[in-house]
């Protein structure tokens, strides 16, 4: 007998860590779907359509009461949106700020008439701030603002003790809104310090690595109890964009493994992570912000606490927002309206 989720999160992604820490809080279930031998830009026709032939059968086996559904890309949602249509589930997008063209996200922009038909049948939409919530609401589709859930392995990354080691990791996949030569520039101004890159070598610009210092190692794309180490290793993670919407889950990712952060100096950013130091995407405004997130102070377990229960705070408030789009409740939880009736009859 097949397995019926109260909640299916579908992503068509490398990383399927935000899509099973939400699933996970929600005690639904994540397919985070990528055939990697099919990963190269010149094959993705082949791969959406497996990824696609893969999503139809999960939906069909595992028969969600509700589902999420991640986008870019748009085919996910369209999936599920006829999924919902037949079964009557509850449809959510998470949609990111590309959904919406931003980043130059060119494919987005032709697809963005979908995206509106997509958002305005869905019970909500998940997005990063409340600008995209007022385009939303311009399109008749309702936004929910919803960050990142607690990882499961945030809890087991060791308590900063003693001095720092002065190990930088940056955090980060190549994107076209990473500003990964800034950091490789400040690296040069700050030669004191260890600095970590992650991300597919193989989309890394080859001139990068060969400008860059000696204190500079690009460690690959890291998954799971590598990516763990290298977080519990860290005494500062350097969490960057260019996209003034974006909200970084590297930062959140930090603050819950309880580590200083570094993230650009974006109104909304800086929002989000009051404890976090601020840097413009500049190798000397980066450098600075290093030195002050290097400093004692930075790494005292009040200060990092304080942050990581403010941040556990605000998931609380956005996980009930989420499930009251799904419809989906605690356990434990009781239909008030299931239970007035059972009394009255």
């Amino acid at each position: 007998m097949s397995h019926r989720s109260d909640v299916l999160f579908l992503a068509w992604s490398r990383n399927g860590g935000r899509s099973a820490d939400i699933a996970g809080a929600l005690g639904g279930d994540a397919v985070c779907v990528f055939p990697e031998r099919l990963g190269s830009r010149r094959l993705f026709p082949l791969r959406y359509l497996v990824s696609a032939a893969i999503t139809v059968g999960e939906l069909a086996k595992r028969r969600p009461r509700s589902v999420i559904a991640t986008n870019p890309p748009v085919f996910p949602g369209l999936i599920a949106r006829a999924y919902c249509a037949v079964t009557r589930a509850r449809l959510v997008l998470d949609s990111h700020p590309t959904s919406f063209g931003a980043k130059d996200h060119v494919t987005s922009q032709r697809l963005l008439a979908v995206h509106r038909w997509l958002a305005r049948g869905a019970a909500a939409v998940m997005v990063t701030t409340r600008d995209w919530v007022d385009v939303l609401s311009s399109w008749g589709a309702r936004g929910v603002v919803v960050h990142e859930a607690p990882p499961a392995w945030a809890s087991q990354v060791p308590t900063l003790v003693g001095d720092s080691r002065g190990r930088v990791l940056f955090v980060g996949v190549f994107g076209g809104d990473e500003p990964v030569e800034c950091v490789v520039r400040a690296a040069a101004l700050r030669p004191q310090l260890t600095f970590w890159i992650t991300g597919d070598l193989r989309r890394c610009p080859p001139a990068l690595r060969q400008v860059a210092p000696e204190n500079v190692t690009f460690v690959g794309y890291l998954r799971g109890e590598e990516y763990r180490r290298a977080v519990a290793a860290a005494d500062v993670l350097v969490a960057l964009t260019t996209e003034p919407t974006s909200i970084v889950r590297a930062g959140y990712e930090a603050v819950y493994a309880r580590r200083p952060l570094v993230i650009s100096d974006w109104p909304q950013g800086r929002a989000v992570f009051a404890h976090a130091v601020p840097t413009k995407n500049e190798p000397a405004s980066l450098a600075e912000a290093l030195d002050v997130a290097t400093q004692p102070g930075r790494r005292e377990r009040a200060r990092l606490d304080a942050a990581r229960a403010e941040q556990l705070q605000r998931w609380n408030q956005q996980e009930e927002q989420l499930r009251d789009a799904l419809g989906i409740r605690r356990a434990g939880e009781v239909d008030e309206s299931s239970e007035t009736m059972a009394v009255l009859s």
